[in-house]
């Protein structure tokens, strides 16, 4: 074990998520990093399209500058509220760019659980996207800064951004961007419970890397494959086993957005080999569908919350991967290899 702990440290020395990027900017720069499912515009009005790492490292530094604009202090809070899906990360790498510490609100959370968050991180500002469903959360954003005594930017993602709110995909686009603060240290990020809405709670990145290395050297992925996650929250387990793990092994990361069986399945009959993330009470739907001997799954991932009971039956697969991820609470979380990958990973 001990040996195991020195040799992650090895790895993960002058790592973070920044200097991933840039690796893989320079080596893949137009493979794909990140794709929506199909069926994205039914549910957020936005058409689904991909990024790759070139796009994508251009969208963080815009955002980068323009955050910086605002002059925070060092360190100072950016409230994001949005699913885990392009935006969402590009928010939380350009916060971090920027010499802020980004932090993703649960979606689910009502006006006074989301203000009691916003106010105990002290954010100074928050972005966000227009439409997630029925949800509304550029103008939650805004019925929030209003009642948060520091918060002072509001922006947003989308074709429909209401008044009082900055539309973020045109300031982007302007050719006039504020330099980026010269950074002493990376900020931590910032993460909340999903079932407590409890927190803000410190993450550093060298913890979120590490446990997305103990999933990747779980699981044994190959470049050609993609993760596909339904998860939407911010908290370490959806962190480290989607972005955390796409940046470190250099994966398309696809994430589900609100949850369509149709776009699943047309996820992973994508034509590429697919590391399937859910949430471990999904454990026994997949097993009675026929998703379950699908030839493209790779490794599934299942993450356990602290008030799943586990329940069966269980996935019957000897030739697929399988990790659980035990999350008791937004960053206590542990790692473990269920069965072993194919011989093909």
């Amino acid at each position: 074990m001990r040996a195991d702990q020195d040799e992650a440290s090895a790895v993960l020395d002058g790592l973070d998520l920044d200097t991933l990027l840039a690796a893989l900017t320079r080596t893949r720069g137009y493979d794909a990093a990140l794709r929506d499912p199909p069926g994205r515009r039914g549910w957020s009005d936005v058409k689904p399209g991909s990024i790759n790492f070139l796009d994508l490292d251009e969208r963080i530094d815009r955002l980068a500058r323009l955050l910086a604009i605002n002059k925070g202090t060092p360190g100072a809070s950016v409230a994001i509220l949005a699913p885990l899906g392009p935006e969402a990360i590009i928010s939380i790498l350009a916060s971090l760019r920027a010499g802020l510490s980004p932090l993703m609100l649960p979606l689910h959370g009502n006006e006074l659980e989301l203000l009691a968050l916003i106010e105990a991180s002290g954010a100074v500002m928050a972005v966000g996207v227009s439409r997630v469903g029925p949800l509304r959360p550029l103008l939650t954003l805004r019925n929030l800064a209003m009642r948060a005594f520091g918060t002072r930017f509001v922006g947003g993602f989308g074709p429909d951004v209401p008044d009082g709110v900055a539309p973020l995909d045109m300031l982007m686009a302007s050719p006039t961007l504020h330099p980026l603060p010269q950074m002493m240290e990376r900020p931590a990020l910032q993460i909340a419970d999903g079932l407590s809405l409890q927190g803000p709670i410190a993450l550093p990145e060298r913890e979120l890397l590490g446990k997305a290395l103990d999933i990747s050297r779980a699981l044994k992925p190959t470049v050609s494959s993609r993760i596909v996650t339904t998860l939407v929250g911010g908290d370490l387990a959806a962190l480290a086993s989607g972005p955390g793990m796409a940046m470190l092994s250099g994966l398309e990361l696809l994430p589900l957005g609100l949850f369509s069986l149709g776009d699943l399945e047309a996820c992973i009959e994508g034509g590429r080999s697919v590391h399937l993330v859910l949430p471990g009470a999904m454990e026994p739907a997949l097993a009675h569908s026929r998703l379950a001997g699908h030839p493209a799954l790779a490794s599934l991932v299942f993450v356990h919350r602290a008030t799943d009971a586990r329940s069966f039956p269980a996935i019957d697969r000897p030739d697929v991967a399988i990790v659980d991820i035990e999350a008791r609470s937004a960053r206590d979380i542990t790692v473990s290899k269920r069965q072993g990958p194919s011989p093909a990973e």
